[in-house]
C-alpha cells in the first residue's frame, strides 16, 4: 500500500520508544480471504474459537494468559 507518514525521532529518542511495523493487506486480498472462509476451502478450522463480541477483552487476556488452547479467537457481533 502506498502511504507515507512523518515521525518526530527527537521524541522517540527521548522517549526510548520501539516500533514495530506489520505489513497490512489490500482490499483484495481480504476478499479473498473472506470468500476462502465462506467456502470452506481453508479445511479443519477446529483451532478457531468463537466468542460473542462483548467478551472481547476476556477472550484477548485468556489469549494472553494461556487460559484457551485456541490459536485464534473470532469476535462474533451478536
Amino acid at each position: 500500500q502506498d502511504s507515507s507518514g512523518e515521525l518526530d525521532v527527537r521524541k522517540i529518542t527521548l522517549a526510548e520508544l520501539s516500533f514495530i511495523g506489520v505489513y497490512t493487506y489490500t482490499t483484495a486480498d481480504l476478499r479473498a480471504s473472506a470468500d476462502a472462509l465462506y467456502r470452506g476451502a481453508l479445511g479443519d478450522l477446529s483451532w478457531v474459537e468463537h466468542r460473542p463480541l462483548a467478551d472481547g477483552p476476556t477472550a484477548f487476556q485468556d489469549l494472553d494468559a494461556g487460559r484457551t488452547a485456541a490459536a485464534k479467537i473470532v469476535l462474533l457481533p451478536e
